[in-house]
């Protein structure tokens, strides 16, 4: 689903995108001119391989997210803020949905089999 970022009103838009057995639901509302904040949830499942031995493990999802997205580059002087870019004044949530998937992915995990075994050992 992508959103034209102009169509975005102080009023919160709701939107909804699916990946695979991931939902990621939540509001899209304008601070300014040229940025919005999202805020919303992920929810479901991936599967995700184990660190150690590489089996399939089902990781479930419950996120909560919240950025801001800026319409174009972000020119703020707020370094506090989590400031995502878009281009094209697009939101893609297709992509902003993958792209939280991937950040979850990138964590340690290990199956049950794995569980207190270290990374150190040899093979």
């Amino acid at each position: 689903m992508k959103i034209a970022f102009r169509k975005l009103g102080s009023q919160p838009l709701h939107f909804e995108a699916n990946s695979d057995n991931a939902l990621f639901s939540g509001d899209l509302t304008l601070k300014k001119s040229n940025l919005a904040q999202l805020n919303g949830t992920i929810t479901g499942s991936i599967s995700i391989p184990c660190d150690i031995c590489a089996e399939e493990v089902e990781k479930s999802l419950n996120e909560d997210i919240s950025f801001y997205l800026s319409d174009g580059i972000y020119e703020g002087n707020d370094e506090e803020l989590d400031v995502v870019e878009i281009d094209q004044s697009m939101i893609d949530l297709e992509e902003l949905l993958k792209s939280e998937i991937e950040l979850v992915k990138s964590d340690y995990f290990c199956c049950k089999n794995c569980e207190g075994t270290s990374l150190d050992r040899e093979f």
